[in-house]
């Protein structure tokens, strides 16, 4: 129950979210959903406000690894091989959509509603069983070809902040609908086109059902109320209270043709009345957001950090089962042809009539990845994120593996190495939402390394000597052990700052360098040169978050994102300065090779410099107005991975990406481009041919632009269109096996 109910403000909630609730227990819950936060999501690491996003250039592609965050799912009447499933997440409202399974929930491809928070979604009664509804943070949505293509729904609800939606069984034009920030629910007659109050003007709406055998009798669960479930005997014209006090999360009607029979997901667990909500007995103690199901003769109740309870006799007794089950924020739930399917903010378990649960959710690409990596001499691209574990893929994010056998918390927020510029190695450590694990097989295994309990943000470790470790946690600073996590120790000169970033590099006079950083309440990037020990503070950072650090293994240069931009230091960390033209959030920064610096922004996808930070350009097509939480070189220095908020790994591959400024060459070939810069053509002259050879030109982000045959003796030339932006370009000549370049810049 809801004893006391107080406003505070999250200190990275953004703008269109601008507070929380926190209940007499602490639980925080959004203040518009009224749905609870996992706790850490209400600073999570890597969420600000949004910023203004530039028009870009560049091709990002690829897609998993599979997981989300997933608030509903629903099937389709009769064929429960057809289903589908909401995501999203209020912290991330450019992020979500729905998923559609035509295997029962094993697998699942992307409909056409993409990029949008869904809050629930359900299906259209028996009258009009191939459509469903999905309910979103911008309006109502119908499909009516079984969940593949979506439309607004056009009327009162067309642009609503929608929470749930619930559709009367034999009557199609009869809807329930719940609206955000506490409004209650309204009423439609007619298909959705107006809407009416019903006298239930405040709460959230939460769950709905109703008597199958007279489906004007409806019930819903409601939160933010004194009472959990709300009856109406006349098709949702009126309703009243019937219990149990406190907020109701789902609610499960008449379980195996029972009817008379309710199951309540309440605050103290599911309760259960067979007499249509006279009386209430609690059957399942324990927390949980998600609705209980009834398939296949089971009843199934999920309770959130434990597993999943289940009765065979209607309800009477219940067996927890954990089989399989790591990540457990319970928050969706529905029976499938293959089984029974739990949703969480990571992802779906489904589980046959006997056995384990086994993950389920391939092909849903809206996961939340924190961090990436890729292991050169492997081949193996690894990627972990909100709560979805580890992934592996060994065809460059093609396909992939989920590689968290042992991996005792599948919220993960940083891997190390990212490459094998860190360590060459098969030890790899990860840094969760409770403790650090460790693999020394490459992911097929792991093994706590010590924290357990303790949210860790970052995580490296000495190449070396893979038991020297580094671990920054949320709240706690910076830990260091020395014997591979059987004992930690914590580390002096460091701020009581939040969600520490952690980088390795080499100290001026030689040795190992750790530095650190804090995303939030920290003021500088700090350095220990005695393995942690003790820290001293850079100086000449700006800004309030710093959340990430790159060290160039090429010389001293250190780079460090801020909510200002990027900075850099060129003496190892002792002093930094902004990078010109650099600005807004970064939540991630590589500049571990030659003079190319990225960066992943907020909500403008990655920006790039070619020359060491002086100057920057968009390399976004394909993720423009993205969050970018991770950034990780490919097989070489033209490939790049990026972790995304909602939208899974996307990898990029681009030749200018391979050449440092100034000119290049291979075997006997020149090319020089006149005049730099130029508002107008740009020539060429490319010496040491023998043969024939191609000239061809890329913008900053490696598309071509213009493409020639040349030859000994030949001139060309490139003269832009008017609408070619202002930049630094490249051309390249190749002949045989002999290649050259240079860099060039257009000024309009």
């Amino acid at each position: 129950m809801l004893l006391l109910m107080a406003v505070v403000l999250a200190a990275s909630a953004p703008p269109y979210n601008p507070a929380v609730l926190r209940d007499a227990e602490g639980v925080l819950y959004d203040g518009e959903t009224f749905s609870a936060i996992p706790s850490g999501l209400d600073e999570l690491f890597g969420f600000a406000p949004t910023e203004p996003s530039a028009a870009g250039t560049g091709t990002w592609t690829g897609s998993g690894p599979w997981g989300g965050n997933v608030r509903a799912i629903a099937a389709l009447p009769g064929s429960s091989s057809v289903l589908v499933a909401g995501c999203g997440y209020s912290m991330a409202p450019d992020a979500g959509g729905v998923w559609r399974s035509t295997d029962g929930g094993q697998t699942w491809q992307e409909t056409d509603l993409q990029a949008i928070q869904v809050n629930s979604v359900c299906n259209g009664g028996s009258a009009q069983p191939n459509t469903f509804f999905a309910s979103t943070r911008t309006g109502l949505y119908r499909s009516d070809d079984q969940g593949q293509t979506w439309g607004v729904v056009s009327g009162g609800m067309s642009s609503s902040y929608v929470l749930l939606t619930g559709v009367h069984w034999t009557d199609p034009d009869i809807l329930v609908a719940g609206l955000s920030s506490g409004q209650g629910i309204r009423r439609s007659t007619d298909g959705g086109a107006t809407w009416a109050s019903v006298g239930l003007d405040t709460g959230f709406l939460k769950g709905y059902g109703f008597c199958t055998s007279h489906p004007d009798t409806m019930f819903i669960a409601m939160s933010g109320l004194s009472n959990s479930v709300y009856r109406s005997y006349d098709a949702g014209a009126t309703w009243a209270a019937v219990g149990p006090s406190g907020s109701g999360w789902g609610i499960l009607t008449s379980p195996g043709g029972s009817e008379g029979s309710v199951i309540v997901t309440n605050d103290g667990g599911f309760y259960l009345s067979t007499n249509y909500g006279g009386s209430w007995t609690q059957v399942v103690p324990g927390t949980s957001y998600a609705p209980a199901v009834w398939s296949s003769g089971t009843l199934y109740a999920p309770v959130i950090s434990q597993g999943v309870y289940e009765s065979t006799n209607g309800g009477s007794t219940w067996t927890l089962n954990p089989a399989g089950i790591t990540a457990s924020y319970w928050q969706a739930a529905c029976a499938g042809s293959q089984g029974y399917l739990a949703g969480h903010n990571g992802g779906v378990y489904r589980r046959l009539s006997s056995g384990s649960y086994t993950v389920s959710q391939q092909g849903m690409t809206n996961g939340f990845i924190h961090a990436v990596a890729f292991l050169q001499g492997e081949g193996v691209l690894l990627a972990g994120g909100e709560a979805h574990g580890l992934w592996r893929s060994g065809d460059g994010g093609a396909t992939w593996e989920l590689a968290s056998e042992g991996l005792g918390n599948w919220t993960v927020y940083d891997i190390w190495p990212e490459s094998h510029d860190q360590y060459t190695g098969s030890t790899i450590y990860a840094a969760t939402a409770s403790g650090v694990f460790r693999s020394d097989d490459l992911g097929d295994s792991w093994a706590s390394a010590g924290l357990t309990g303790q949210q860790v943000t970052a995580v490296a470790f000495d190449p070396s000597d893979a038991d020297r470790a580094w671990a920054g946690l949320a709240s706690g600073g910076v830990r260091y052990t020395t014997d591979g996590g059987g004992t930690w120790l914590t580390s002096s000169g460091l701020p009581g700052a939040l969600y520490p970033s952690i980088e390795l590099g080499e100290a001026p006079g030689g040795g190992l360098r750790v530095f650190a950083s804090f995303q939030q309440l920290g003021t500088a990037v700090y350095y220990s040169d005695d393995g942690g020990a003790s820290f001293t503070a850079g100086s000449g950072l700006s800004g309030s978050y710093m959340p990430c650090i790159s060290y160039c293994w090429d010389g001293t240069a250190v780079y460090c994102g801020t909510d200002l931009g990027v900075f850099r230091s060129l003496d190892a960390g002792a002093t930094w300065s902004q990078c010109p033209g650099s600005t807004g959030t970064t939540w991630s920064v590589l500049g571990s090779r030659n003079a190319n610096v990225l960066a992943g922004t907020n909500t403008a996808g990655v920006k790039w410099s070619p020359d060491g930070g002086d100057s920057w350009q968009a390399l976004d097509d394909g993720i423009e107005g993205r969050c970018v939480w991770d950034i990780a070189y490919g097989g070489s220095d033209t490939q790049l991975f990026a972790g995304l908020r909602g939208f899974g790994v996307k990898e990029l591959s681009s030749d200018a990406l391979g050449i440092e400024g100034g000119v290049t060459q291979q075997g006997m070939l020149s090319v020089v481009a006149s005049p730099s810069p130029s508002a107008g053509a740009v020539s060429f002259v490319v010496a040491g041919l023998d043969g024939a050879a191609v000239l061809s030109v890329f913008d900053g982000a490696g598309r071509l632009m213009y493409t020639s045959t040349t030859g000994p003796g030949a001139a060309a030339s490139w003269e832009p269109g008017t609408d070619t932006p202002s930049g630094v370009y490249l051309a390249m000549v190749r002949s045989g096996d002999s290649s050259a370049s240079a860099r060039f810049v257009i000024l309009r």
